[in-house]
């Protein structure tokens, strides 16, 4: 027996409910892992409140890491005892499970696996932020909305070390995590967010990576230079309204992103060696872990939208 985090409905924090199951074998291109971390993703939250439909009953969390125990067939590459990581594959609330081999990339020796867990997903996506969405270069000017987020973080040491003059806007309260990696930090919730932008970079900045959305845009579209791109890859304020008609006028290109969708296949070990590499150089610093029992999901649900806890929060089995 196994134990799984389960919703039978929708709602709040309390709809994770503590389950034993028994794991079958794996199937053709499937293995059995034993799970030996899971991360704690935004996105576990839209599946839990109903934000994002989803079949009931349903398993959320999209990323963990563990041990081969068991492969089906057609599972070339993979053997009992690898020690894997995966993105974005739902069902990771769970002590053990079967799952495909495609969203699988081999853990280094000197990757813990709680890191892995911690790091995945959002490192993942600011890896599609810096190296395909805009590939960012020295000397580019980086305006990061949402800096003090778990992947706006990553984006904003991550542009640094390449070169960029990055200007970070993030929670008052959570600025002092970025305020030695950015050129200009900047609260978000001080009036005339535009204008203060401006005053660091009047020429105005060459891309622009969007968390937070409706909050923001405005100040966004205002400061980048014509010709410029904006990349939204979340929303936590909302969806932004668009004025096409202003974008067109000016040459701006403004573009939504997931990595889910995007970073797949031979694209996603890419993408995985590159953030163990920036891992390991220490260019995103202490990779902080909040550490909570599977059991306890519901907990680290209801302290993850209470923003009780940092950015990496995981589950340990």
């Amino acid at each position: 027996m196994s134990v799984v985090i389960r919703m039978r409905r929708t709602g709040d924090p309390s709809v994770l409910v503590s389950e034993e199951d028994v794991v079958g074998v794996p199937g053709r291109g499937q293995v059995k892992l034993r799970q030996e971390a899971i991360g704690v993703n935004f996105i576990d939250t839209m599946f839990r409140s109903g934000a994002f439909s989803t079949d009931l009953p349903f398993v959320t969390g999209v990323e963990a890491a563990g041990v081969i125990t068991e492969v089906g067939p057609e599972t070339d590459g993979f053997a009992v005892g690898d020690r894997v990581a995966y993105f974005f594959a739902p069902g990771a609330y769970a002590a053990e499970r079967l799952i495909d081999i495609a969203p699988l990339v081999h853990l280094p020796a000197d990757v813990p696996s709680e890191i892995a867990a911690g790091l995945m997903t959002k490192g993942v996506t600011a890896w599609l932020a810096v190296k395909k969405l805009h590939e960012v270069k020295a000397g580019d000017r980086v305006l990061v909305q949402g800096a003090t987020g778990g992947v706006g973080t990553l984006v904003t040491r991550w542009a640094k070390a390449l070169g960029a003059t990055v200007v970070a806007v993030g929670s008052r309260s959570k600025l002092a995590r970025i305020s030695a990696d950015a050129d200009h930090v900047l609260a978000s919730d001080e009036a005339n967010l535009a204008d203060r932008i401006r005053a660091v970079v009047p020429q105005g900045v060459d891309v622009v990576y969007e968390f937070v959305g409706k909050a923001t845009f405005a100040a966004s579209v205002q400061n980048v230079q014509d010709r410029g791109a904006i990349f939204t890859i979340g929303a936590a304020s909302g969806s932004p309204e668009i004025d096409q008609k202003v974008l067109a006028a000016r040459g701006l290109k403004v573009s939504h992103a997931s990595a889910a969708a995007t970073v797949t296949g031979a694209m996603l070990a890419q993408a995985a060696t590159a953030v163990f590499d920036q891992w390991r150089d220490g260019i995103f610093g202490e990779i902080e872990l909040q550490r909570y029992r599977l059991a306890d999901a519901a907990q680290a649900h209801a302290d993850y939208i209470a923003r009780k806890i940092g950015t990496n929060p995981i589950l340990v089995p």
